[in-house]
């Protein structure tokens, strides 16, 4: 065994640790700490957290974080990598090709996609595009009772409560969540098709970029795919 072999076995804990120094750290070029924070990512980061994070500070902080995530992007299209850094829910997020999705169901297998029933995509549509909305708007709409809908897609996030009307009893007023930006790919509202009928307000566009504040409670068991427990039984 050489003698660097032993230097490396008897080395202590301590010793050890000291190979993550901060100013070795602080001296590894910006695309590769932004890109160790993404690949480790479970769910989108925002550019103002990337930054904090990274140490950044000044007035074009925040822009030097997009600048790394183009080098990078560049960098994998030119090599032709089965993945980019897209923008998802209000942050950046590393995700893989949709053509490389086949293989990867191999891959997850146990994880096995469950489409929303008919009469949950059209209670979700309609909360989407004209939020805010009342449920009984939502059932008007739809000309059945949408309670138990509306009731499954809060329990999974998808949808929540954004405000009460003022009108007597103070009725929830209903909109889609940040959850549901990242279940369907969408940075924002805007990234939604136009449909007829379906201005979105003020307040809608408010709520499609929720803070970056946001308390991680929000945030935990996320999954980009919808949940396996979603139950179907419900249709009105």
């Amino acid at each position: 065994m050489s003698g660097s072999e032993d230097a490396t076995l008897e080395a202590s804990p301590a010793e050890v640790g000291q190979t993550a120094e901060p100013s070795r750290l602080e001296s590894m070029p910006l695309v590769r700490r932004v890109e160790g924070l993404l690949i480790s990512a479970d769910k989108p980061l925002g550019e103002g957290r990337l930054a904090n994070w990274l140490g950044l500070s000044g007035k074009g902080r925040e822009a030097q974080v997009r600048e790394a995530i183009e080098e990078l992007n560049a960098f994998y299209a030119e090599h032709d990598r089965a993945f980019r850094i897209d923008r998802l829910a209000g942050g950046w997020q590393l995700l893989t090709h949709p053509e490389i999705s086949p293989l990867l169901d191999h891959v997850h297998h146990e994880k096995k996609r469950r489409e929303l029933s008919p009469a949950q995509l059209e209670t979700l549509s309609i909360v989407a595009w004209r939020q805010p909305v009342l449920r009984a708007e939502i059932d008007e709409l739809r000309g059945v009772a949408s309670q138990d809908h509306l009731r499954l897609l809060t329990e999974h996030r998808l949808v929540q409560i954004v405000g009460q009307a003022e009108v007597p009893g103070r009725p929830n007023l209903y909109g889609t969540s940040r959850e549901f930006l990242r279940v369907f790919g969408l940075g924002s509202l805007d990234d939604l098709p136009l449909v007829d009928g379906f201005d979105r307000s003020a307040e809608a566009q408010a709520a499609s970029e929720p803070p970056e504040s946001e308390s991680p409670k929000d945030d935990a068991g996320a999954e980009a795919i919808i949940p396996e427990s979603l139950d179907d039984s419900t249709q009105a």
